[in-house]
């Protein structure tokens, strides 16, 4: 019996070191945390870390088939079978927020088989004016969703700064034109005064005369 129980105990060991190191979540994290922590020089014991699970479909803007799929049913049916199972692919998708050494980023991690412990994280852009993530189009809320996830206060976005050097290069591109016309003039005239000033050539007398 004893020798039972110290099978199962070895047995249930050495489950949990292939299967219960760490949570799924914390495997991602920790991803994210290890890319930003090596672009950024950025030791970990300074970083802000923020996550939660996602859906991406919730976040994907909705793609319209090219007119030619749409019209065909069977086609149709097709592309969207394949759209759905790739954006199922990204199974368990955490978005993890990692702040540290004046830098910031957000980052979406997923496993790709979770039995296999295949992970992987890439940057996404939230930004409202082109929101993406990898080659998928996110909708302009998508900031606004997973910031309120994260538990992240509403981003604030400043307008870009006007060009200040635009008035001065428009400026000297009206003072350029201006010479320009005033140097044609000048051209113009020296012409005119050599044409008048120029001797009227006299005609040449027949050899007959």
């Amino acid at each position: 019996m004893r020798s039972d129980l110290r099978l199962l105990l070895v047995l249930a060991l050495a489950a949990c070191a292939t299967g219960c190191a760490k949570a799924p979540e914390n495997v991602l994290v920790d991803e994210a945390s290890r890319i930003f922590a090596r672009q950024t020089s950025c030791p970990a014991d300074r970083l802000q870390i923020k996550h939660a699970e996602m859906r991406l479909p919730d976040l994907v803007e909705t793609d319209e088939p090219p007119a030619e799929i749409a019209a065909d049913a069977g086609r149709l049916s097709v592309w969207k079978q394949t759209r759905d199972r790739e954006l199922a692919s990204f199974q368990h998708l955490t978005a993890v927020d990692v702040a540290g050494c004046g830098s910031h980023a957000t980052y979406f991690c997923w496993y790709g088989h979770r039995i296999h412990r295949d992970h992987e994280c890439a940057p996404v852009d939230l930004d409202p004016s082109e929101p993406h993530f990898l080659d998928h189009a996110l909708k302009p809320s998508a900031e606004s969703s997973v910031r309120s996830r994260l538990g992240l206060p509403p981003a604030v976005h400043t307008p870009a700064p006007a060009d200040a050097a635009g008035p001065i290069r428009d400026s000297i591109a009206a003072e350029v034109r201006a010479r320009e016309r005033e140097m044609q003039q000048r051209l113009d005239a020296m012409a005119k005064e050599i044409a008048a000033s120029a001797p009227t050539p006299k005609p040449a007398r027949s050899p007959h005369r």
